[in-house]
């Protein structure tokens, strides 16, 4: 989640800069908001997301788009987001709206408001957060690469990720998160193979939290990929996606391991 804060922070830049301006006008200091350099500011950071993401995309073959699932999800947000406002602002307008002066109720200001909130929740959903996790998917893809690239097994297993997807600071949130577990499985022998894994995993103190098997996955000579169980949701895009969930952190693990050709 490292990855996905920096992005999250990095894009807030623009924003902050926007907000700490409207209070100085709010309070006197300035005349006007000042948003040239922050609108020029977000515009480079998306174009530096975008050439992020196309880089990534050519050396890992992800798909530079989101699932359809997941774009639906986020155009949902935005147009609820926005389109509450705009309701608001209508009934405010039309109501109480022609008493109160500009200072207090502008249309056209809570007009532009929703769109800079559409624009900026776009960007967030489709541009900040992709960015993001695309950089922590690939960062486990070279761990895993790493960590397979000395062993002599057919069929190397690791653990890269055992983390909460959830920011530190909400403390209760994060407390009550379930764990993201990323396992990754190689094919070092010279054909094609039908592999399926049984995986436990164990806590810190060797306690068992699960045991759970992998689906069936045909693995190409030297492929490698992030195992998928019943729990890995197949809606998601790849760098969204986990092989199972645990109620703490896994530390250790062991495993059984069968394969065959494919039928």
């Amino acid at each position: 989640m490292l990855f996905v804060y920096l992005a999250i922070i990095i894009f807030s830049i623009p924003g902050v800069m926007v907000l700490w301006s409207a209070i100085d006008v709010k309070s006197g200091k300035r005349e006007r908001v000042q948003w040239k350099i922050p609108v020029i500011l977000l515009l480079l950071f998306t174009v530096i997301g975008v050439s992020i993401q196309i880089y990534l995309d050519q050396k890992y073959n992800f798909p530079f788009l989101q699932t359809s699932v997941e774009t639906i999800i986020a155009m949902s947000i935005i147009g609820l987001i926005s389109g509450i406002i705009i309701f608001i602002n209508f009934i405010i307008t039309k109501t109480a709206g022609k008493r109160l002066p500009k200072s207090v109720h502008d249309p056209k200001t809570v007009n532009y408001l929703a769109a800079a909130f559409a624009i900026y929740f776009f960007i967030t959903f489709f541009i900040t957060l992709p960015t993001g996790k695309k950089i922590a998917f690939a960062t486990s893809i070279n761990q895993a690469i790493e960590a397979t690239s000395t062993t002599t097994e057919a069929f190397p297993l690791v653990l890269v990720t055992s983390e909460r997807e959830c920011l530190p600071k909400n403390r209760s949130r994060c407390h009550d998160a379930p764990f993201n577990n990323q396992y990754f499985i190689k094919n070092n022998i010279g054909k094609t193979q039908e592999v399926q894994v049984k995986i436990r995993a164990l806590n810190s103190n060797n306690q068992e939290m699960k045991v759970i098997d992998s689906n069936i996955m045909t693995l190409k000579p030297g492929e490698m990929r992030l195992v998928e169980t019943e729990e890995t949701n197949r809606d998601a895009s790849i760098w969204n996606q986990y092989s199972f969930q645990t109620d703490g952190r896994v530390t250790n693990y062991q495993h059984m391991l069968r394969h065959r050709d494919p039928e």
